[in-house]
């Protein structure tokens, strides 16, 4: 039963990416997109907590963890690339980067520091874009995010396959 709570908190997200992806589209809404953001943000911290009070950490709950973060930063950016606020090729670095992940991670999933800032950035920023609106700044933040999953990235295959 517990396990089941907690899968569902992570599964969670999925479903707020959804919503963040409708609000955008059909009732741009700051405040309910903040609003989204908050809970996804409350999910993610409350899954891997609860996890790990109860014991019930796995390397199957750490991929859907991973998975379902994954499909909420598709959505959230994904729906904002339809609207023209982010940059389309952005959507391919969150791509290229989460096959990274899961290419040099194998069978149990590695996190290193300098990654798991990436995956914050790529988390944060379509909100960050949405509070900011101007198209300046989040290309420049684009970029800069860009730059640093490459850096990381080089780092992982690096240490992975040298």
């Amino acid at each position: 039963m517990k396990r089941f709570l907690i899968n569902s908190v992570t599964f969670l997200r999925i479903i707020l990416g959804l919503a963040f992806f409708w609000v955008v589209l059909f009732d741009f809404n700051v405040a309910f997109l903040v609003l989204i953001f908050i809970l996804t943000a409350i999910s993610d911290v409350s899954d891997g907590w609860l996890s790990r009070k109860y014991g019930l950490e796995s390397d199957a709950g750490a991929k859907f963890d991973v998975i379902c973060d994954f499909i909420f930063i598709m959505l959230s950016t994904l729906s904002l690339v339809l609207i023209d606020m982010i940059p389309s090729w952005f959507v391919l670095i969150i791509v290229l980067k989460m096959l990274e992940f899961f290419i040099t991670s194998g069978q149990s999933l590695v996190y290193e520091r300098f990654g798991h800032l990436v995956a914050l950035m790529f988390y944060a920023f379509p909100i960050f874009a949405v509070l900011v609106n101007d198209r300046l700044i989040i290309l420049i933040l684009a970029i800069f995010i860009t730059v640093c999953a490459l850096i990381s990235s080089a780092a992982r295959f690096r240490q992975k396959f040298y």
